[in-house]
């Protein structure tokens, strides 16, 4: 049977439109599976230092053991290269005085300019008056502008971690931080201190809380009969404010910092140190062996095999939630 070119052309036209489509199908399938194989991957990044705060290098991937519920699993991704980190910065406002503003905006906008390239950042803050959600570090100006005859949620703690976990969920990175300025009391947020811990349970992002006005130390234990010794400060907040902000910090792998001196270049110090700890960091990840479960796994990892006789510190988040299965 002859065909016309018109006829030749138009089928043509046709064969290669279920050819695309069919590749299209098949790369969707293929791109479905990849994502549902990395969603089921449970990744934990480990901060190991010695006795001195210093980060131990030359670590492999049989130096370390992770124990999931008391199991132990099979370590299938592996990393020591530095890595680039998303940071959600919460500056705490109340209460403050013009020339702390002025210094911790200053520390932070030094902060940001020194990142990478790949790394990238936002900035949650806020007072009585309400909060500004940003992409830059304003000035003390700015937020008097914005927040001088404004009211805008959220305007307490608690919210404000809330509000900003959420947001550091979108980030790119997969080391995430929420680095909170404060002296840790919370003024009557909508949020819980229990909300904000479910909430950090299915997100892989680590709290780092820079505490202000340290002049007596409490125990977690005066507090709660669960969980170690923290350290606490006075000021603002009550004991339970400092005892949960330490607990935090510790259930997501962070960590408690307090400036020794009141000044610009010692809050830059203690962030930097803190950006250093992110990407410096080791990354592991495994299968975990019950998908879809709807509960919470405790995770413990291990090193072996590494020369005995200094002291070495191991510092992660202490488990996660496993997603409810649909089926």
């Amino acid at each position: 049977m002859n065909y016309t070119p018109l006829q030749t052309a138009a089928k043509r036209s046709i064969f290669l439109l279920i050819l695309a489509a069919a590749l299209a199908f098949s790369i969707r399938g293929q791109d479905e599976d990849s994502v549902r194989i990395e969603t089921n991957l449970v990744n934990i990044n480990v901060a190991v230092t010695d006795g001195r705060g210093n980060h131990v290098d030359g670590l492999k991937r049989e130096n370390f053991e992770i124990f999931d519920n008391k199991t132990r699993q099979t370590i299938t991704h592996f990393s020591a290269e530095d890595a680039p980190v998303s940071f959600g910065i919460i500056y705490d406002m109340h209460p403050t005085t013009p020339e702390r503003t002025a210094m911790v905006l200053e520390s932070l906008q030094k902060f940001v300019k020194g990142l990478g390239e790949k790394d990238d950042f936002f900035t949650v803050v806020f007072n009585k008056r309400g909060s500004l959600i940003l992409d830059f570090v304003p000035t003390s100006e700015q937020i008097e502008t914005q927040l001088g005859d404004r009211y805008r949620e959220p305007n307490a703690l608690y919210d404000a971690i809330y509000l900003a976990a959420e947001k550091i969920r979108r980030r790119p990175n997969l080391k995430r931080v929420l680095l909170v300025i404060t002296d840790s009391a919370d003024h009557n947020s909508e949020h819980s201190f229990s909300d904000i811990l479910e909430r950090m349970k299915t997100l892989d992002a680590q709290v780092y809380a820079v505490l202000w006005d340290q002049t007596e130390k409490w125990e977690y234990a005066d507090v709660t009969k669960n969980g170690r010794p923290r350290p606490l400060l006075s000021g603002d907040a009550d004991r339970l404010d400092r005892a949960s902000l330490g607990e935090l910090t510790k259930k997501t792998g962070g960590d408690l910092r307090t400036p020794a001196t009141d000044d610009a270049g010692e809050l830059l110090r203690i962030y930097d140190q803190i950006a250093s700890e992110m990407r410096r960091q080791y990354a592991l990840g495994f299968y975990p062996p019950a998908v879809g479960d709807g509960r919470w796994h405790d995770l413990k990892i291990k090193l072996t095999s590494v020369k005995k006789g200094r002291k070495i510190v191991l510092n992660y988040r202490r488990g996660y939630q496993s997603p409810k299965s649909e089926q």
